[in-house]
């Protein structure tokens, strides 16, 4: 594989999370934001030292790789803010060696934005950042430390993931709360902003350098090891296990039989505490593969003291041997200030209360007392009931303006429908800046798969390729296009109106990825409009008067990833009364794809009162 290649492959990898939260130890995501790493007496089970006639402890290893939860030492919480490793692989290709260190705090830094091809100063932020430097001890084809930082605006549990594991934390970079990412090896550099973060939607990130050519150091078979060892099924076998006692057992996971022994073996000490440790021995055979290795745990801590072990695949011939060991680490009772930058200068930040997310209660008003058309999310297939009357919509105007790095459009849409002698005909009017119109029509004998969804939502594209069209018509200021479903007769400009329909906005609005079929950042799932959580915050925001009626506004605020990869941020004003949002602002920005910032506004509803 070539090293540009390569480089790209390590991105994914590292970018976005291809690692399942499901392989981090099988359960640790699912456990309860409060819990902690805790040791239990019992009354059974071998001595810390082996030395019979000494008090009996057991102690069971929750959550491996979890960084999210504290470490409970003598009654009181503690966060592993730095840890230190040596890692080691040994393959056909010889032995390198590696030492890795991670940080985790606070630090004060500028975020910057791109204007007209400029670097912008946003200001300065203080930012919960993870810092990372991978230094090469013995490896001929990497002679330069990687050395990275990447700047949230909250811990979360999303951006802690990988933390303890000996991974770029680079995952936290698909979550919406990223902010900042700079890497360097050796002469290259990169660095990359999201300012939506920040609450700087309408700013487009800057980027500089070369993201591959910072990656092109880092062997493939070095990021292949780490996945394999923090991927084990070995570790799921010892969760809620008592490690503190003599043991031998099997445990299945994934049609694999593994076998285990447990050796207590005394403590060992890290930061000045003590903590009691056990031998663990596993191995398993299937076919011509066959696994062994061996960790030193300490049941208090989410992460082995020291692992090693080695893969067969007689098949294939692979033969892998890899060692990780924890040098150093460090314990404090909160975040605080940290001094660590790659170029662009920062200062130590100031620390915030640690804690658990959590949900909070605006108390805006009943649920219960309130209409949830919102929930409905662009359905209205069916009359709508406002203030004990029925409604059918029909037709929408949106004000729409999106920017992207090659610059700012903006339009209107008007969507509706009429019917016709043998059907309908549903079409989207759309009128630029420049004085340019654009119609969109679609015959079709129904109208319910329309006004189900794809024909409110602020989409060209959506409008003329789904639902069952028995015709396109398409017509522009200086062109036309029309397509007959029945007949296949076909005439005009294709290209004609592509302008809006093959623009990144308007392809945005699909059923599967957020955007359309449910408000985006989950907004139809919100409970109950007076409830913050789960990646969203709500309040009151004013009033709205729209098809002669007033309607009252929330603002729904967001942070997530956009199809699981890309971070995105932003809001949405709904009315409970209305089955579409009124207002969305929205940034999508991810590392290696454009940007894209969007605000869609209705301005008009035409509506009619159900007769009868």
């Amino acid at each position: 594989m070539g090293k540009r290649n390569l480089a790209l492959l390590l991105v994914a990898v590292l970018l976005f999370g291809v690692i399942s939260s499901g392989c981090l130890g099988g359960g640790g995501n699912e456990s309860s934001p409060s819990e902690t790493y805790s040791e239990s007496s019992g009354s059974s089970g071998s001595t810390s030292g082996g030395t019979s006639g000494e008090e009996t402890v057991s102690t069971t290893w929750e959550s491996p790789w979890d960084a999210y939860n504290p470490v409970t030492v003598d009654g009181k919480d503690y966060y592993i803010t730095q840890v230190k490793y040596t890692f080691t692989i040994k393959t056909g290709e010889g032995e390198h060696t590696y030492e890795v260190e991670k940080k985790r705090g606070y630090i004060k830094a500028h975020v910057y934005s791109e204007e007209n091809g400029e670097k912008k100063d946003l200001g300065e932020f203080n930012l919960f950042t993870y810092y990372g430097k991978i230094t090469p001890i013995n490896d001929p084809n990497v002679t330069e430390p990687f050395e990275y930082v990447v700047m949230v605006k909250e811990r979360t549990k999303d951006t802690d993931q990988y933390f303890l594991n000996p991974l770029p934390d680079f995952g936290a970079l698909s979550t919406g709360g990223s902010v900042v990412a700079e890497a360097k090896s050796g002469d290259s550099y990169f660095y990359w902003s999201n300012p939506a973060a920040v609450g700087q939607y309408s700013e487009l990130p800057h980027t500089a350098g070369d993201i591959e050519s910072v990656f092109e150091n880092i062997g493939g078979y070095i990021t292949q090891a780490w996945m394999a060892l923090i991927s084990s099924g070995a570790w799921s076998g010892l969760e809620g296990h008592d490690l503190m006692k003599e043991d031998e057992y099997t445990f299945s996971f994934m049609g694999m039989g593994y076998h285990y022994k447990i050796s207590p073996d005394g403590s060992v000490t890290l930061d000045g505490k003590s903590f009691r440790v056990s031998n663990v021995e596993w191995s398993y055979s299937l076919g011509g593969v066959s696994m062994q290795g061996r960790a030193t745990i300490a049941p208090s801590l989410p992460v082995p003291i020291e692992t090693e072990g080695n893969f067969v695949d007689l098949s294939s011939g692979t033969k892998v041997y890899s060692k990780l060991k924890i040098e150093d680490i460090k314990l404090e009772r909160e975040f605080g200030g940290i001094e660590v930058s790659i170029e662009e200068p920062t200062s130590p930040g100031e620390g915030a209360e640690t804690g658990t997310e959590t949900e909070t209660n605006t108390q805006t008003e009943t649920p219960s007392e309130s209409s949830e058309n919102w929930k409905l999310a662009w359905d209205t297939s069916e009359p709508i009931e406002i203030g004990g009357t029925a409604y059918v919509v029909k037709g929408i105007t949106y004000d729409i303006t999106y920017k992207t790095s090659g610059g700012e459009v903006h339009y209107t849409m008007e969507s509706g429908y009429t019917k016709t002698d043998d059907g309908y005909k549903v079409y989207a009017i759309v009128n630029m800046d420049d004085g340019s119109t654009y119609k969109f029509e679609v015959i079709s004998s129904g109208l319910e798969e329309y006004t189900g969804w794809v024909l409110w939502v602020p989409s060209a594209f959506q409008l003329t390729e789904s639902g069952s069209p028995e015709k396109v018509v398409i017509t522009g200021s200086s062109c036309e296009y029309s397509y007959d479903e029945n007949t296949g007769e076909m005439s005009g400009d294709p290209n004609c109106g592509a302008e809006i329909r093959e623009s990144p906005f308007d392809q945005l609005w699909d059923v599967y990825n957020g955007f359309a079929g449910g408000i985006y950042g989950d907004v139809v799932t919100v409970e109950d409009l007076s409830s913050n959580g789960n990646g969203y915050t709500v309040s009151p925001d004013g009033t709205v008067s729209l098809a002669g009626m007033d309607f009252k506004l929330y603002n729904v605020s967001w942070s997530g990833s956009f199809m699981g990869a890309l971070p995105a941020n932003g809001y949405t004003l709904v009315a409970r009364e209305l089955p579409f949002p009124v207002e969305i602002v929205a940034s999508i920005n991810g590392i290696g794809s454009g940007p894209l910032y969007l605000h869609t506004k209705i301005t008009d509803i035409k509506m009619e009162e159900v007769q009868g």
